[in-house]
């Protein structure tokens, strides 16, 4: 039986620290960055940036980069989008609202590298 452990493309990668000065490289290129509000109105709709590579950057070629990123909040999918090599980044806005205080979580998936996931961003609704 294949052990899991160093196998990138069994289950989904997490940085083990949040610190990114405490990530080895490989976690730094694939962990998504959520950047949102600390707090928001109830179903009010407001923006929400994920981001792969901004500890370190990513490659963008044809034969390594990220092909998508998703967001989620708690379990519920709130979107996703699909990346091209070289002409696009994995960059992207989500205009979104929430009517239940779950975390936000992104998830990304490198074509060499696997799936990887960013940490929880709490937010509060008012």
């Amino acid at each position: 039986m294949k052990n899991c452990d160093k196998d990138l493309f069994c289950g989904v990668n997490k940085a083990e620290n949040r610190e990114p000065e405490k990530m080895d490289a490989l976690e730094k290129k694939h962990t998504p960055v959520i950047e949102a509000p600390e707090s928001v109105k109830k179903g009010e709709k407001f923006k929400v940036k994920v981001e792969v590579g901004k500890y370190k950057e990513h490659p963008n070629d044809h034969d390594h980069f990220i092909q998508f990123l998703e967001l989620y909040s708690g379990d519920t999918f709130l979107g996703r989008v699909d990346f091209t090599s070289e002409k696009t980044c994995p960059v992207v806005e989500f205009t979104v609202k929430m009517e239940h205080g779950h975390p936000l979580v992104a998830y990304e998936h490198c074509n060499m590298h696997g799936t990887w996931k960013s940490f929880e961003k709490d937010i509060k609704l008012e």
